[in-house]
């Protein structure tokens, strides 16, 4: 018998707002899994370095990562992200106010797996979900359950 288990994301963002956004397209778009929320950089940084040191806490399946974070900013998250030898695979999607290409390109440089523009309507915001959605369980099998 098999055990599922529901999908673990890690999310970082400093701003209380966001992150609601954030679980309600979630639940918009019917995202069952474990939600973590960390408010700054330095908080990332610190899970992380437990999670290489031999943490039992589970590596992420997916880190939804701002860039401009107090304390620790994204990039340098997203660099220790993947310098990390536990989770250093793990898909990283940068959730950002910022549309600037330097922003958006040094992004990918370091690693990013997606970048995804905060919106400024709610509307817009809904279709985090099913992005996340196919970074967590693939395009095909996020395709089969839209369908």
């Amino acid at each position: 018998m098999t055990i599922k288990t529901r999908p673990f994301v890690l999310l970082v963002e400093d701003n209380p707002a966001d992150s609601d956004l954030v679980e309600e397209a979630f639940a918009e778009a019917h995202i069952d899994c474990t939600l973590s929320i960390l408010r700054d950089g330095a908080q990332a940084i610190e899970f992380f370095e437990r999670l290489d040191s031999g943490s039992s806490q589970a590596c992420p399946d997916l880190v939804l990562l701002d860039l401009n974070l107090p304390k620790v900013g994204g990039d340098a998250v997203l660099e220790r992200v993947r310098s990390s030898r536990a989770c250093k695979s793990v898909k990283v999607l940068i959730v950002s106010s910022s549309d600037a290409p330097n922003d958006r390109e040094r992004a990918m440089q370091l690693g990013a797996s997606e970048y995804f523009r905060k919106p400024s309507s709610l509307e817009q915001y809904m279709e985090f979900g099913p992005k996340v959605k196919t970074l967590l369980l693939g395009e095909e099998r996020a395709g089969a359950r839209r369908r």
